[in-house]
């Protein structure tokens, strides 16, 4: 592992791993197969998807190793996504299309789409965000399976992959070849330095619609799931990319600076209420490869607890899930979402 580790005192593990002293980093294996806790439960995934030709594919195919169904929305793509997604559906039944056009994205879209599709899950099943550019790495049916009835909620750990120096000596000396591999073959150079929301039990009074995710979506298990994240993968696509969203600055904060983090710091943790908005380049997105940990292909990951958000503190979690539950308390949780928003953007 390369780069130095910081003492951030928020970078505790709560919960079943909660600690008082930060946890140093931690390889951890790919999960072995195991039975579900229950075998009757359902996975369905919600995608949203713009010009992401070149690895959506994969990233499908490889979802419905445990998707039950795969809802797909194309937002506007004109790289050939569309027509790629068409054909998916066509060879794969558990993919469908549920719309096509080129509205301005907001996280909202998922809830539109769930209570649309609502009617095709029963209680205890899971309603998953698959981003077009991720795979697990814990297997979820597993993982979701064996989760305590008194959870409903589920914080990834994500395994940032980077386009790194070394990737573009490769890239250069034959970029056709190079880029005909699988993005896992040719990808290596990760940091483990984000975590955020990938699933949410179904409940019969579960309501999303106009919500980033279900006000009702019950506790946070103490423990993520890990997943790989390829945000970055050529300098076409890492063009294309930033062309997209440096024009929401607001909604993607992490794009709206010229230049990646140094060092063991993460990228995308937001402190400021909003970021500079500087024009980056795809080289602006190139990443020494000394900073990060390498995939070897062995199924070992490095867990960087230091580098994740903090899972939200179990008290503090308890209390909201009560609030949540009445309209007073709702009402009131809103307002103080409002205003933090308000403060830190």
């Amino acid at each position: 592992m390369s780069g130095v580790m910081h003492d951030h005192p928020e970078c505790l593990r709560y919960g079943a791993e909660n600690s008082d002293v930060m946890r140093a980093p931690r390889e951890t294996s790919v999960a072995t197969a195991g039975t579900k806790g229950n075998p009757d439960m359902k996975i369905f995934s919600i995608c949203c998807v713009r010009d992401e030709n070149d690895i959506v594919g994969e990233t499908l195919k490889a979802a419905l190793a445990w998707s039950d169904r795969i809802f797909v929305f194309d937002n506007g793509s004109t790289d050939g996504t569309w027509e790629t997604l068409q054909d998916l559906a066509k060879r794969y039944p558990k993919i469908e299309l549920v719309g096509h056009d080129d509205r301005t994205f907001t996280d909202e879209l998922r809830g539109e789409i769930f209570e649309a599709r609502r009617h095709v899950a029963s209680p205890g099943d899971w309603w998953c965000r698959l981003d077009a550019d991720e795979f697990f790495i814990d297997d979820p049916a597993q993982f979701l399976g064996n989760v305590p009835q008194s959870y409903g909620f589920v914080f990834s750990a994500t395994m940032n992959f980077y386009f790194t120096d070394a990737d573009l000596k490769n890239y250069e000396e034959n970029p056709a070849a190079w880029l005909a591999r699988p993005v896992q073959e040719r990808l290596r150079y990760y940091q483990n330095n984000w975590s955020e929301p990938r699933f949410v039990r179904h409940r019969s009074d579960l309501r999303w619609g106009g919500l980033i995710w279900p006000h009702n979506r019950g506790r946070t298990l103490p423990s993520r799931i890990r997943l790989k994240h390829f945000p970055y993968r050529s300098p076409a696509q890492i063009s294309r990319r930033l062309a997209i969203r440096q024009q929401q600055p607001g909604l993607f904060k992490h794009e709206a600076n010229r230049a990646l983090a140094k060092g063991g710091r993460a990228d995308w943790i937001d402190k400021d209420p909003m970021p500079v908005h500087e024009l980056a380049s795809w080289r602006d997105r190139v990443r020494e490869a000394v900073e990060c940990d390498v995939d070897r292909g062995d199924g070992m990951f490095l867990t960087r607890d230091d580098l994740m958000p903090p899972l939200p503190s179990p008290a503090l979690d308890l209390v909201k899930v009560g609030l949540r539950r009445t309209e007073v308390g709702r009402a009131m949780l809103s307002t103080l979402v409002r205003w933090r928003r308000s403060q830190f953007g």
